[in-house]
């Protein structure tokens, strides 16, 4: 399971194999009420896959995210679950923020350090999630919609599980606006992952 957090809300990802689903399902919604988390919204986007929206828990004592922000560290997302543990790579700008979310850690969790290497002053945005206002918050919320739900529905699968005519239908929307929306989404986005594909493009050269 993958999560990601804007200290809203949390996106949590599950892949896993398609029998297994349902149970994790289960499973997840059990431990959210446990924690008296707030379930926003839960989707099965493939047969494999289920996806879950829900009211951040980050300002918990034993949060990950929190005892790594109150160390002045960055964590950076998204957070992974497997086989019972949690992994978390950090982006510290000193050795001693570094030692004091470590120390910090330690106090609630059995934690390992599995790798650790310096990042050179420049490189150091290279490792942190880019802001998610950065890409969409130009978007409208009717763009949004419209990639959304060409996302969910299949459109960019490989092969294509939809078409936009389709999802169109689907929603009670004039084909015509519909994919004026999206294409405005797709262009908009793609203006914003310009600069950041020629700097990796550049960089692998």
């Amino acid at each position: 399971m993958a999560r990601w957090c804007n200290l809203a809300m949390d996106v949590l990802e599950v892949n896993t194999a398609g029998e297994e689903t349902r149970k994790i399902e289960y499973a997840l919604r059990k431990l959210l009420r446990q924690f008296s988390a707030k379930l926003v919204f839960m989707h099965h986007y493939s047969p494999n896959s289920l996806e879950a929206i829900v009211k951040c828990k980050c300002a918990m004592n034993s949060s990950t995210t929190a005892i790594v922000e109150a160390a002045n560290c960055i964590p950076v997302m998204p957070l992974l679950y497997r086989d019972g543990h949690e992994y978390c790579n950090i982006l510290a700008f000193t050795k001693d923020d570094l030692k004091q979310a470590i120390t910090s850690l330690t106090k609630v969790a059995n934690i390992e350090i599995l790798s650790q290497s310096p990042l050179a002053a420049h490189s150091a945005r290279q490792a942190m999630t880019i802001s998610v206002d950065e890409f969409l918050g130009s978007l409208t919320g009717r763009q949004l919609g419209a990639l959304v739900d060409a996302l969910d529905m299949g459109y960019y699968d490989l092969p294509k599980k939809t078409t936009l005519e389709k999802i169109a239908n689907r929603n009670s929307v004039p084909s015509s606006t519909f994919e004026e929306h999206f294409r405005k989404a797709e262009v908009k986005i793609m203006r914003m992952i310009r600069p950041y594909a020629k700097l990796a493009y550049l960089s692998s050269n």
